[in-house]
């Protein structure tokens, strides 16, 4: 398998309303990513650099829709069921705590965690937590933005549309500049 494949099976799981299946897929390529950038680097560490990296990528995606374009922290129920209760995460610790680490070592998302087609964020009293499948889409660009993922290509060749704008994922691979420059944060 490759990243692209991964990314390929995140794009028909998210068409096919599968969310918790194409964070899993998502997972994988971000970690494969990550690793391909930080090579000296543990996967977790790796990872945090990959997503701190990226965030202006991820975030204008995910919360383009809400006219933010920053990284926002979240209020979330503890996964750690020995220390329980309310935890503040940032966005990349969100990403990579909560959401890579479940779906790739539980091949499931947390059970106060959802994805919706509707463009919210919700967070409940007790730590639930309601996301924009925007969000899984902003970490599949993210991948694809990768130099290191420069010579992969998604059969097919769907297309991605922000803003008004598209562009065919396989033009897109690797090329950061373009991304930055076709979602706006350049």
């Amino acid at each position: 398998m490759s990243v692209s494949s991964q990314v390929a099976d995140a794009i028909k799981k998210l068409l096919d309303d599968h969310f918790e299946d194409a964070i899993i897929a998502s997972s994988i390529a971000l970690s494969a990513t990550a690793r391909l950038e930080n090579p000296t680097l543990g996967d977790k560490d790796a990872c945090h650099e990959f997503l701190e990296s990226y965030l202006p990528i991820i975030s204008k995606i995910a919360w383009g829709t809400f006219g933010v374009s920053q990284p926002i922290n979240f209020r979330y129920r503890r996964l750690d069921s020995r220390r329980s209760g309310i935890a503040v995460r940032t966005m990349p610790e969100m990403l990579y705590d909560v959401i890579r680490c479940t779906a790739v070592h539980e091949a499931r998302l947390p059970d106060n965690l959802r994805f919706t087609k509707q463009p919210v964020i919700q967070l409940g009293n007790d730590g639930e937590l309601v996301l924009p499948i925007d969000l899984i889409y902003g970490l599949l660009i993210a991948v694809v933005a990768s130099p290191q993922n420069s010579g992969q290509k998604i059969e097919g060749d769907p297309v991605f549309s922000f803003g008004g704008k598209s562009m065919r994922f396989n033009e897109l691979w690797g090329s950061r500049d373009e991304i930055e420059v076709l979602i706006g944060i350049r």
